[in-house]
C-alpha cells in the first residue's frame, strides 16, 4: 500500500495573499461584531429581568399598601385620613411659629449635610428642642418644605422600611413605624397607641406642635411602656385562667 503524498501547497501571488488576508480580517471583524451583539443582547435581557422584578415588587407593595389601608381603620378613620390630619396639625403649628425663609432652611440643611450631621440620628428629641437651627427647621413650613408623612425607604439593610419612632421609643422599648417627616427626616408614629382614642394627636403631630419635646417624649414613652406591660400582664392572667379552667 502506497503512502499518501501530502497535497501540494498553492503558491499565491501578492494580490491573492492580500485578498486572503482581507477575507480573514473580515471574518475576524464579523466575529467581533457578533460577540458585541451577543453581549448587548445579554445586557438587554438582564435589564428586562430587573425591570420585571421591579414591577413585581411594586405590584406587591401596592397590594400590601391597599391591604393596610383596608385594615388600618381606627374608629372609622383610615391611615391616610390620620396622615392628612397630622399634616394639617403640623402645618398650622409651624405656620404660626415660623419666621424663616426657604433659603435659610436650605443653608442650614446643606451645612449639616456637609458635616455629616444630617439627618439627625442621635438624641433627636434633645437636638430638635434645644438647637436653634434644628428648631427653625422643625417649625418652618412652605410649599417647598412641607412637614408631611412620607414612607421610609426600603434598603438592603432595612428591607421592611421601618424605624423606631423617635418620640416614644427608648432603649429596648420601641415602636416601629413606616412613616417619617418629609422635612425633618425623623421617623414618627402616625397612629394612636393601642387603647387611645382616634382623636388623640399622634406622635407625628406632637413632634411639630410641642416646643419642648423632652416632657412629651417622656410621656409618650411611659404610655408605650405602660401599655405593653398592661397587655403582658393581661395575657399572663388569661393564660393562668385558661390553665385553671382545664384542671
Amino acid at each position: 500500500m502506497s503512502s499518501l503524498e501530502p497535497p501540494e501547497l498553492l503558491e499565491l501571488n501578492s494580490d491573492q495573499q492580500q485578498a486572503l488576508l482581507a477575507l480573514v480580517q473580515q471574518l475576524k471583524n464579523g466575529q467581533a461584531e457578533q460577540t458585541a451583539l451577543i453581549q448587548k443582547l445579554n445586557k438587554t435581557v438582564l435589564t428586562s429581568r430587573t425591570l420585571i422584578n421591579e414591577l413585581i415588587t411594586a405590584q406587591t407593595d401596592m397590594k400590601e399598601e391597599l391591604a393596610k389601608l383596608r385594615n388600618s381603620s381606627v374608629s372609622g378613620e383610615c391611615q391616610t385620613c390620620n396622615n392628612k390630619r397630622d399634616a394639617a396639625v403640623a402645618i398650622s403649628s409651624v405656620t404660626d411659629k415660623s419666621r424663616t425663609t426657604d433659603d435659610l432652611i436650605e443653608t442650614l440643611i446643606e451645612g449639616r449635610t456637609r458635616k455629616s450631621q444630617w439627618p439627625v440620628k442621635t438624641n433627636a428629641v434633645g437636638s430638635f428642642s434645644n438647637d436653634p437651627d434644628l428648631t427653625k427647621i422643625r417649625f418652618h413650613h412652605s410649599n417647598r418644605y412641607q412637614h408631611i408623612p412620607i414612607r421610609i425607604a426600603k434598603t438592603e439593610k432595612n428591607k421592611d422600611g421601618t424605624k423606631p419612632c423617635k418620640l416614644c421609643s427608648e432603649g429596648k422599648i420601641r415602636r416601629k413605624t413606616t412613616w417619617m417627616c418629609a422635612v425633618c427626616e425623623i421617623p414618627l408614629c402616625t397612629k394612636p397607641l393601642p387603647g387611645e382614642e382616634s382623636s388623640t394627636l399622634t406622635h407625628f403631630a406632637l413632634w411639630h406642635s410641642e416646643k419642648d419635646l423632652g416632657p412629651t417624649h417622656k410621656r409618650c414613652f411611659e404610655e408605650l411602656k405602660g401599655g405593653r406591660e398592661s397587655r403582658k400582664k393581661a395575657k399572663i392572667e388569661n393564660d393562668e385562667s385558661s390553665e385553671l379552667a382545664n384542671v
